[in-house]
């Protein structure tokens, strides 16, 4: 079993609500949790922060874990990952971008190598341009971390509009993102070795098909305000020997649903309240 959690975070509107409730939050997690959330400057950026260490914590909870049976650590290349006491193994991944924070979870038998953390991986970004910048200065930023056939696929053209072209950015860019984050590997990864031919929905590593992978993407639209932005995900985990059918792996497309679940930061973090323990006396 494997899901995506994504709690989306209008700072205009939550955090009023997180500001009555932010110590009673910041209550539920462990010292050393509460010290790195107090060190941020902007209010938004600890509110983000306290709702991507609650996460994994309601995640316990609802699968009837206690709390005190895990034990959450980093890897050498700063992966958080769990181990637990007496049951089936549990691998996440966390990720954020802007008004968005998202987790992958996957239990049991589903997961393959590299434990405690294993391979599983997600990373989401928000559609946009940075201010004052063309899309062409942009893309070439890029450039070197892009294979010729995503440069070719990126390239503006009277055919294809300026926000396909930046949809199709970010959706190579953060399937290139969760599969370093499922590897578990930190700052060095070339991106030219993945290649996501993102019209076909195909991946290759090395130019070879990568079997036992799984690579999912998603697509949101975030109220912000009185906007509302789109961010676009994958998810990836691997999945043992797999061989994928037609000899090619195949980025499925998945909405809202049992798979993805949504949820509203400021009642995301009254369900915590409600159903966590506090870890302060």
């Amino acid at each position: 079993m494997w899901k995506v959690w994504a709690v989306s975070f209008d700072s205009e509107n939550v955090t009023k609500y997180l500001n009555e409730s932010f110590e009673r939050a910041l209550s539920l997690l462990d010292a050393e949790s509460r010290q790195r959330i107090n060190r941020f400057y902007h209010k938004e950026d600890a509110f983000r922060g306290l709702i991507a260490r609650l996460l994994p914590r309601v995640l316990l909870e609802e699968l009837n874990i206690p709390y005190p049976s895990a034990t959450f650590q980093i890897t050498d290349a700063g992966k958080p990952y769990v181990t637990l006491e007496s049951h089936q193994p549990l691998g996440f991944n966390l990720t954020h971008d802007n008004g968005l924070i998202a987790m992958v979870y996957s239990t049991g038998e589903d997961l393959f190598l590299d434990a405690p953390a294993y391979r599983l991986g997600v990373d989401v970004m928000r559609l946009r341009l940075p201010h004052r910048q063309s899309l062409p200065e942009f893309i070439e930023i890029f450039s070197e971390q892009l294979t010729p056939l995503e440069q070719r696929m990126l390239q503006p053209s009277p055919q294809v509009e300026d926000s396909e072209v930046i949809r199709r950015f970010y959706l190579i860019w953060t399937l290139k993102e969760a599969y370093t984050k499922a590897l578990g590997l930190g700052l060095g990864f070339d991106f030219r070795r993945v290649e996501y031919d993102v019209i076909r929905d195909i991946v290759r590593i090395d130019g070879q098909v990568p079997h036992g992978w799984e690579f999912v993407r998603f697509q949101l639209d975030v109220a912000e305000g009185s906007s509302a932005h789109q961010y676009v995900g994958v998810a990836c985990r691997f999945v043992g020997d797999k061989v994928h059918k037609g000899g090619e792996c195949i980025v499925e497309t998945r909405t809202v649903g049992e798979w993805l679940q949504v949820f509203d930061a400021a009642e995301f973090v009254s369900r915590a309240i409600q159903e966590l323990p506090s870890t302060v006396s």
